[in-house]
């Protein structure tokens, strides 16, 4: 029963985790919206970037196996997880 009640609380917290994504990814093309015209090269550029982050997330979360092997990866410390946006993480 324990099992159970840990498969489920985890399965709740990665459809959190997937709307908040969805949120996010939103957040973002509403503020490219905002502050550009959609005949703008920038905002099409955001967009299609946008669209592709979304896709590929889909992909990777349908990808049982290469998913596994990539959190092993991951756990492993084999993955650069650095993400150099001018430093907006630090």
């Amino acid at each position: 029963m324990d099992n159970n009640n840990g498969i489920f609380e985890s399965t709740k917290k990665s459809l959190i985790n997937f709307e908040n994504i969805k949120e996010c990814l939103h957040g973002i093309y509403e503020v490219l919206r905002i502050n550009l015209s959609n005949e703008n090269i920038y905002f099409q550029i955001g967009q299609d970037n946008l669209e592709a982050l979304y896709q590929n997330l889909l992909e990777l979360m349908i990808n049982d196996i290469g998913t596994k092997e990539f959190m092993k990866k991951l756990k492993n410390a084999e993955i650069d997880l650095d993400l150099p946006l001018d430093n907006l993480f630090r």
